[in-house]
């Protein structure tokens, strides 16, 4: 059943099988209504411009930012409480509407939360914000910025000015989805008809289980649908809540050289504040560090060893962070004597602790930290969760765990465009008394084309691995090997058994990946009780050695590796021909990847190895197309 655009429908169903006609079916509840959200938002702007002589210009100005807090109008929204979420198993509601009279859910599926030990409170009868977040009255952002004429060919600009953003809707939608009383989910297994869960394959089912007739019975109350905790939930701590915040300055110096070519200098500097930031709250020991304080075995339900054994959430809160530093040289040259040119050199360094998209969820978790697959910011831990469990960091001391350098924005890029008219033709340099007919053909062509040359970006090792060392290599020591039947470069001093490898050349292997594994920058924690490098430490305990799992907050850097870059060009030839007054055709040829260059593949973040067999970007295409005009 689908919904309207936007929407979540009352009933999600589908139909699942190994072949037409399966009758195995279940009916989610998911909302009475669609979500329908009603912000209030005003931004007035005030702005305002001063010459103060014929060389100098100034503006002003100040907006002020104001949206009310999400709020569902179906009152659908829940979460922990944020006040109690250690000690009690208790969710918030909007308002002072109690759980029971948020409309469309059915009344087992409160019961069935409340029979393994769900409770609820609202909003207001705890002095929690009503609409689960704050109302924020102070977004004022100033603006100022200044022009100054050095001389007729020299222009500096500067300006500074702060800006605030509402949270992403987006966010606010998928996060609500796992909270509960709104997450249980209604079965009717076909296969649970028999103790062995195999009915539809040893029995002919009946008429009533397939739709149309086939049920879902939502009126039993049914803790198993629930399941055992701990049960994942978001928390907000809307009652510190705050508005994203950026602080943008920059500095411009613009001169205008011969040939027509405009040089400009650039500097933009850009800082973050208020971020949406995971931080971790009742998170679950681990076993190293639980069986090293007690001097015994972990609990093998591994609920027991969080504070709250009821809750595993996802925490948000607006402490995130954010810097920026741009450098920026750009020669343009306006179209004259048949070219024209754009040309980038751009710097930078970015490093955030947050997700930088503000859409989807950071690119790491708690208990693995070290993958940067889409971007910056990582889960900020809980000293219980760092080894030996220190108990003198600070908040802000153990957030800078999760600041490393963005994986979305490489160091250095450059970008050149360029629009040339070829000299051939009537009037041209080649051919300058030529034909008409001739000049038809050959005449007015122009050829544009956009390249780009990146750096690589930066990479983090895989979490499951622990850094002793400096794993990068020098980009002339990176020998090339046979690993496994195919051709790799080592990038950086990654993890694998080095006398697997073969046709070594241009490096020293045994010197950057050691035989012995305990020698290795780059390795697993260990050794565990049988001294292998597994993933496990070994406990002495008085019943004997332990071998606990490497679950820790893995401290290792993040974000320090830099890939391998890439450049790309298309090309493209084209001219336009007029067929009347009104009428003109566009013959036009598109060069992809013009070069046909390959670019590297990215290393893995295990090994280290860069695959030299395959790459990231296509082939070289080729587009023809014809365009009339009239």
């Amino acid at each position: 059943v689908a919904g309207k655009p936007g929407g979540c429908p009352a009933y999600r169903i589908r139909i699942c099988g190994a072949a037409p006609g399966s009758p195995q079916l279940f009916v989610k509840p998911i909302q009475s209504r669609l979500f329908l959200f009603s912000p209030d938002e005003y931004r007035p702007l005030c702005q305002d411009r001063y010459h103060v002589s014929q060389r100098l210009t100034l503006n002003f100005g100040l907006r002020w930012d104001y949206w009310s807090p999400y709020k569902e109008q179906g009152l659908s929204l829940s979460e922990p409480n944020p006040n109690n979420v250690l000690t009690a198993n208790q969710v918030l509601t909007i308002g002072n509407t109690p759980i029971t009279a948020i409309p469309g859910i059915p009344p087992a599926v409160i019961q069935s939360w409340e029979a393994v030990g769900l409770t609820s409170a609202t909003a207001d009868s705890v002095g929690y914000p009503s609409a689960l977040f704050r109302q924020i009255y102070h977004n004022f952002s100033p603006r100022l910025g200044a022009a100054f004429k050095l001389n007729n060919k020299t222009v500096l600009r500067g300006a500074f000015g702060t800006y605030y953003f509402p949270m992403p809707l987006n966010l606010l939608l998928q996060s609500t989805r796992v909270n509960p009383p709104l997450n249980l989910r209604f079965v009717n297994n076909i296969f649970a008809q028999n103790s062995d869960l195999t009915f539809p394959y040893v029995s002919t089912p009946p008429a009533d289980d397939y739709i149309p007739a086939t049920t879902v019975s939502v009126t039993g109350v049914c803790p198993s649908c629930v399941g055992p905790p701990p049960y994942e939930a978001t928390m907000w701590t809307g009652n510190t809540w705050n508005d994203p915040m950026e602080e943008t300055w920059n500095a411009t110096l613009e001169r205008e050289l011969p040939a027509n070519i405009l040089m400009r200098i650039s500097y933009i500097g850009t800082h973050g504040m208020d971020q949406e930031q995971e931080f971790s709250v009742d998170p679950q020991e681990p076993q190293y560090n639980y069986a090293v304080r007690t001097g015994q075995v972990p609990p093998a339900n591994t609920a027991l060893l969080r504070q709250n054994p009821f809750w595993d959430p996802i925490a948000d809160n607006m402490t995130g962070y954010s810097w920026d530093n741009a450098a920026q040289l750009q020669f343009q040259r306006r179209f004259a004597n048949g070219i024209s040119f754009d040309w980038f050199y751009t710097y930078s360094r970015a490093l955030s602790t947050s997700d930088p998209n503000g859409f989807g969820l950071p690119a790491t978790t708690i208990n693995s930290p070290g993958s940067v697959s889409g971007g910056g910011g990582a889960d900020v831990p809980a000293a219980i969760q760092l080894l030996g469990e220190p108990t003198n960091l600070s908040y802000s001391q153990l957030q800078s765990l999760a600041y490393y350098n963005s994986a979305t924005i490489p160091p250095h890029r450059v970008t050149f465009d360029v629009v040339f008219m070829l000299p051939f033709g009537r009037g041209q340099r080649f051919g300058r008394n030529m034909s008409r007919p001739l000049d038809a053909a050959i005449g007015g062509w122009e050829l544009s084309t956009i390249s780009t040359w990146n750096s690589g970006y930066w990479m983090s090792i895989s979490s499951s691995l622990y850094q002793f060392g400096n794993p990068r290599i020098p980009a002339n020591q990176r020998p090339t090997l046979n690993f496994g039947g195919n051709e790799y470069r080592l990038w950086f001093k990654g993890s694998f058994n080095p006398t697997q490898a073969s046709n070594v050349s241009g490096g020293n292997l045994s010197t950057l990946i050691p035989d012995n594994i305990a020698q290795d920058v780059v390795r697993p924690a260990g050794p565990n009780c049988e001294g292998q490098y597994v993933g496990q430490l070994p406990v002495q305990l008085s019943s004997g050695c332990y071998d606990a799992p490497v679950n820790y907050y893995n401290y290792s850097p993040l974000g320090n590796i830099i890939g391998p870059g890439a450049w790309d060009s298309d090309i493209s030839l084209f001219k336009t021909f007029s067929l009347g007054e009104r009428i003109k055709f566009r013959l036009e040829g598109d060069f992809f990847n013009a070069f046909n260059h390959p670019n590297g593949e990215a290393p893995s973040a295990t090994t280290g190895l860069q695959p030299l067999f395959e790459q990231p970007n296509a082939a070289r295409a080729i587009q023809l197309a014809g365009r009339l005009t009239f």
